[in-house]
């Protein structure tokens, strides 16, 4: 039985990162990648057209707090947040904001992967 892949939406300025972690998802069988931003501005109305399983939300944007933009999207959708970042110490704000797991960039792909699978699970779950 095939199952239908698990619908990401990415929030992340930086370009590089951005391209590398959209191509390295959509080479998992059971996930697809279905919107990208780079900032906070307009990403609400994008999120909203895509209707994505899971988000992944980097913590600095160039025009605001990912943790802010965390509290927005748990406002307005129900749907499992994991933040990646660089900084390890937000962590405990962004899982009392509702995020539901918080990953330091270059801990691993394996844990993302884990995490994005049991994110989605919960979601449908719930």
């Amino acid at each position: 039985m095939k199952t239908t892949p698990k619908k990401i939406f990415i929030v992340d300025d930086n370009r590089f990162f951005l391209e590398s972690l959209v191509f390295l998802l959509n080479r998992q069988n059971d996930m697809d990648v279905v919107g990208t931003h780079d900032r906070i501005q307009g990403v609400l109305e994008r999120i909203e057209a895509v209707k994505p399983d899971v988000i992944i939300l980097d913590m600095r944007l160039p025009d605001g707090d990912g943790i802010a933009l965390l509290q927005e999207i748990k406002l307005h959708f129900d749907v499992p947040v994991i933040m990646l970042t660089m900084y390890e110490e937000h962590k405990e704000r962004a899982v009392r904001a509702g995020a539901f797991a918080y990953l330091v960039k270059g801990e691993g792909l394996d844990r993302l992967y884990q995490l994005i699978r049991k994110a989605a699970e919960a979601f449908v779950n719930s």
